[in-house]
């Protein structure tokens, strides 16, 4: 039964109307009818939605987080401009590397990394408007940045202020052809050629002779496209 003072949302499909019904004193009842638009304002109106939600402690280096359900996704500026890698049995050791940003996808209840992608942005402040090149080696898709690591399974974290490490792990994975395109380097070399021109360079020799722009921004990579 209903109680005094209860309100009853009565919905007739048949009518196309809304009633609200409330028991006064008396054994009264009000009814009124509303639109529909009113009534998902007074839905809408009365949620309560927690305002905070806290990252918690960020990774280092982490330029920005996007959380969601199930996962957080990290994204890094690496701070290392040169790197230990490996082509086809060749190791290229202290190698030239340009300015990257890893976007690591971190599954927390499952304590491991479900995806990751990178991106090569300017050596300098970064922006949302900084604009991206397109990555000059392999294993990395020329779409959305996706890195391919093949059969090589990636560390478990149980904590993410750890994943500034996966950034070195991934570097040092063998490298082969995969997505790799000589039309993404400017003098349109192979990869063993593009190794063996940049193993004596410097970092800034990637801006100004070798790297081509994919025609996007930091914030595209960021939103993941």
């Amino acid at each position: 039964m209903e109680r005094d003072g209860d309100i009853v949302l009565r919905i007739s499909p048949e009518r196309l109307e809304i009633v609200l019904e409330q028991q006064k004193e008396g054994g009264v009842t009000a009814r009124k009818n509303i639109s529909p638009e009113a009534l998902a304002g007074c839905i809408l109106g009365s949620r309560y939605d927690e305002e905070a939600r806290s990252t918690g402690l960020l990774p280092e280096g982490c330029i920005a987080a996007v959380m969601e359900d199930v996962n957080t996704t990290y994204f890094i500026r690496c701070p290392d401009l040169y790197a230990d890698i490996s082509y086809y049995g060749t190791e290229y050791l202290h190698f030239p590397i340009p300015r990257l940003v890893f976007g690591f996808q971190y599954l927390g209840k499952e304590g491991k990394v479900g995806s990751c992608r990178l991106c090569v942005v300017k050596d300098g402040r970064l922006t949302a408007d900084t604009p991206t090149y397109h990555y000059p080696f392999s294993n990395v898709s020329c779409g959305d940045g996706h890195i391919c690591t093949g059969n090589n399974a990636l560390p478990a974290y149980s904590d993410p202020l750890r994943l500034h490490t996966l950034m070195g792990y991934i570097l040092r994975l063998p490298n082969n052809n995969d997505h790799f395109l000589s039309a993404h380097n400017r003098p349109h070399l192979g990869y063993r050629d593009l190794l063996e021109l940049m193993k004596d360079k410097t970092p800034g020799f990637y801006y100004s002779d070798v790297l081509v722009e994919d025609g996007k921004t930091l914030k595209t990579f960021l939103n993941g496209r």
